[in-house]
């Protein structure tokens, strides 16, 4: 029964830590999107009628710098993007990549540790890293955002060509990370994932399975306190800034691990323990993209408005996947190769069971 089925600590309310905003644009200036229950201090955007490249905000960089994950270009700095993190939400301009005229639009939003200094933690600003808890790495942090109780943490650094390690500020161990150099427009996204090891990474701006490199992560990974980088450009170029973004699984929030394919419209399900808001997977063999799905673009099953996060492209449509009040199931064979090793990342919209008997319907 439920009972058995509680876990002992879960996310109650996963809309305070993680939301997902969809709009049309007006072309106008200063058009505030407040459609979150929080401040985030990630906002991930993507133009769903238009070929234009994805768009990464964050607070630690701050709100007019941004990213790309469909490509491997450096920061670059935007007075007509997104320009403020607000309350609720987060303040769009007239530009095709956020709020041209008629074009629609998805952002996904987390809530890390607030931005009331330069390092924060669960809402308290620091002015150095040490008074934050953050220096225990051979690199101290630049700018920090970290929420313990959600598992996010978004990390500035500076990087030496040494083999280092990073406090993070988490409670456990991140079983997902992403890093970009904010510098160099050729080093790609590189991602660490439990599902293959910290022995391996993947690129986020490409379609390429699994590779190894043991200077990226120094064939280890992370720890409770720190997150550990080799003496390679993809993490560690000396004198480059970069921006690391790390989460570990949180009962009824958010769960990262892999399945495995079956070539099947009657595909494995993935038990979660909880309803899914967010989906983003890929898999583990090249040629295939990162795929992203969540239920405020689709409201019923299958779910089939896919948008990918290593390209460009217009949001198009198949059947791939269920999603149910415990996890998700897969309906596709385009992405679901036999025996392919398939790697999720999930956030939550209401978990399974909550503390309080209740839950997803």
């Amino acid at each position: 029964n439920t009972a058995n089925a509680r876990p002992e600590t879960v996310i109650s309310r996963p809309d305070q830590y993680v939301g997902i905003s969809t709009w049309t644009g007006d072309g106008n200036t200063g058009r505030n999107i407040r459609t979150l229950q929080f401040k985030p201090d990630l906002v991930w955007i993507k133009s769903r009628s238009l070929t234009k490249a994805h768009a990464l905000f964050d607070s630690v960089r701050g709100a007019n710098k941004r990213l790309q994950s469909s490509t491997t270009n450096a920061e670059t700095t935007h007075t007509d993007q997104m320009s403020a993190f607000i309350d609720n939400g987060f303040t769009v301009e007239d530009n095709n990549t956020v709020n041209v005229d008629s074009g629609t639009y998805v952002g996904w939003s987390w809530r890390a540790g607030g931005s009331k200094n330069t390092f924060n933690v669960d809402d308290v600003g620091y002015a150095s890293a040490a008074a934050a808890g953050l220096d225990g790495g051979s690199i101290t942090p630049t700018g920090a955002s970290v929420g313990t109780k959600q598992g996010f943490s978004i990390i500035g650094y500076t990087g030496t060509n040494s083999n280092d390690s990073v406090a993070h500020g988490l409670l456990q161990a991140p079983n997902f990370v992403i890093i970009k150099d904010r510098d160099d427009g050729t080093q790609p996204w590189v991602v660490g994932h439990t599902s293959i090891g910290f022995t391996k990474y993947l690129w986020l701006n490409s379609q390429n399975g699994e590779a190894t490199l043991s200077t990226v992560w120094q064939d280890t990974a992370p720890t409770s306190s720190v997150f550990t980088i080799g003496a390679t450009a993809g993490v560690n170029a000396s004198g480059d800034d970069y921006i690391a973004y790390l989460w570990h699984n949180v009962p009824g929030l958010q769960k990262f691990g892999s399945f495995t394919g079956n070539n099947s419209t009657d595909g494995a399900f993935v038990e979660l323990g909880f309803r899914a808001k967010l989906i983003i997977y890929k898999v583990n063999q090249n040629g295939h993209n990162w795929m992203i799905f969540d239920s405020e673009r689709d409201t019923d099953n299958p779910c089939n408005l896919s948008l990918r996060g290593n390209l460009t492209n217009a949001e198009s449509g198949f059947s791939a996947l269920d999603i149910t009040s415990n996890g998700f199931k897969f309906r596709n064979t385009d992405t679901n190769p036999d025996g392919a090793q398939i790697i999720y990342m999930a956030w939550a919209e209401a978990p399974s069971v909550d503390l309080y008997g209740g839950g997803a319907n």
